[in-house]
Formats: structure tokens, sequence, C-alpha cells
């Protein structure tokens, strides 16, 4: 999807402010990026990473959010 690569390059903080509700994704996983002094210089995709998640699996996640 064209949405889900430009989520993977969008910054986290980013990402947090535009869709709130994205929030609940990140804290399902245990992530702390929200309010991680690093979510306005790291990217979905870096993040997802860092947690070592599946990218695919990540983004899907988050493009679920999205339709709620």
């Amino acid at each position: 999807m064209a949405r889900d690569n430009s989520l993977a390059n969008m910054n986290v903080k980013e990402v947090l402010a535009r869709w709130p509700q994205t929030a609940q994704v990140f804290q399902q996983f245990n992530m702390a990026c929200i309010g991680c002094v690093v979510a306005p210089y790291c990217t979905v995709a870096a993040a997802a990473r860092d947690y070592d998640l599946p990218l695919e699996f990540f983004l899907a996640a988050l493009e679920k959010a999205l339709e709620e």
C-alpha cells in the first residue's frame, strides 16, 4: 500500500500527533515511543526494527487503528 510506505517513513511523533488512535498500537507492542525524546527523529520503520517487529505486521496494526 502507498500509505504503508508513507507511514513507515514518517517519524513516530508525527504519526502520534496526526493519528492519536495509533498510540494504542505502540502500547500494544510494549513500545516506549510515546513521549520518547527520540520520537521526532525515529521513523516508524526504525522503531519497528528497534523492537524486533516485522515491519509489515506493525504497519498492518497501525493501518487497522487508522480505520477505527
